[in-house]
């Protein structure tokens, strides 16, 4: 590798309070939760890949 790799910053008071909350709402979806959030976000990205003109890119 080119570069060390960087230690992981520490999360203290509220930034830990909304990671830990973010990190137990995630690990709760069921698998159709996730497959519509996945198709969401392709959804999303083919808006913006036709929006900006970007043929060469696919998303899968």
């Amino acid at each position: 590798m080119k570069f060390p790799w960087k230690e992981t910053p520490i999360l203290y008071g509220e930034d830990a309070i909304r990671f830990e909350k973010e990190m137990e709402r995630v690990d709760n979806m069921s698998k159709e939760e996730r497959r519509a959030n996945a198709e969401a976000l392709r959804k999303r990205c083919e808006a913006i890949r036709q929006k900006w003109n970007m043929e060469s890119i696919k998303f899968n």
